[in-house]
């Protein structure tokens, strides 16, 4: 989907969608550069038609706080101004999306999240709704009106799944969906990127005991005896991200912005 027909279409489709958002104080956080520079534009351009200039104490592009592609970023924002509103793929160009949510739900458990998933499994979309998204929707229905309505729900205080999202829940109501903590995915997202036991008790400045204690709690559940088979798993169910490329240097600190929940 191209990102800049989207935001574009959706403009002149639902002008009272990017009305409300004008109004609200927001955070929008996207892997995708062009999707965050095209809602700048979007919410830019609607200020500046409306108004011909920007208005006296708002930035021109309305309420919105920032458009950033990486976790950190979102959090930082949050941290600053406290938005009324965050919006986040799932997918970020650092750090994974749900695990935003997860901070973000745990530092501000009031601020409403909207979360819109670029690949759908049904073990991440239990996740995701654990994690704290008030609201789901999939990337192919966001043309559908299904963005405004959700932003209606989530701002009255309710909850809002994606139509699609609560049927495909149904028809996997007794699918796989193994019971790991956060902590446990956390590990092994680091055995994804090729990290000893050893080097991620220090990346993550825990016990090694405590490591292979989670570990083995992890193995227990996804009933296998092997790191790489258990992390083998949950990249193929979508929990974890696969591998980053090789051009990239992992740290510590990049590793837990890759663990989801």
């Amino acid at each position: 989907m191209d990102a800049l027909d989207v935001f574009y279409r959706v403009r002149h489709q639902w002008p009272e969608f990017e009305a409300l958002m004008a109004k609200l104080r927001y955070v929008f956080a996207s892997g995708s550069h062009c999707e965050a520079l095209a809602l700048v534009h979007s919410q830019r351009s609607y200020v500046m038609n409306h108004h011909g200039h920007r208005p006296p104490g708002r930035e021109e592009t309305g309420g919105m706080v920032g458009s950033v592609t990486t976790r950190a970023e979102a959090l930082e924002l949050c941290s600053r101004h406290q938005p009324e509103l965050l919006i986040t793929t799932d997918q970020l160009e650092d750090g994974d999306g749900l695990e935003l949510v997860r901070e973000a739900h745990q530092r501000w458990p009031g601020l409403p999240i909207l979360l819109v998933m670029k690949t759908v499994s049904v073990p991440r979309l239990r996740l995701a709704l654990r994690s704290g998204s008030q609201g789901v929707l999939t990337d192919a229905l966001v043309l559908e009106g299904n963005v405004y309505a959700a932003l209606q729900t989530l701002l009255a205080g309710g909850r809002y799944l994606d139509p699609n999202l609560s049927q495909l829940l149904e028809q996997n109501a007794m699918g796989w969906d193994p019971q790991l903590s956060g902590k446990q995915l956390q590990i092994l997202q680091a055995v994804v990127h090729g990290l000893s036991d050893r080097q991620i008790a220090e990346a993550l400045e825990l016990p090694y005991d405590t490591v292979r204690y989670h570990l083995k709690q992890a193995y227990r559940e996804l009933g296998t005896t092997n790191r790489s088979h258990a992390a083998l798993l949950l990249v193929q169910q979508g929990l974890l991200a696969p591998p980053s490329p090789p051009r990239k240097a992992w740290n510590g600190a990049q590793f837990l912005d890759h663990s989801p929940g």
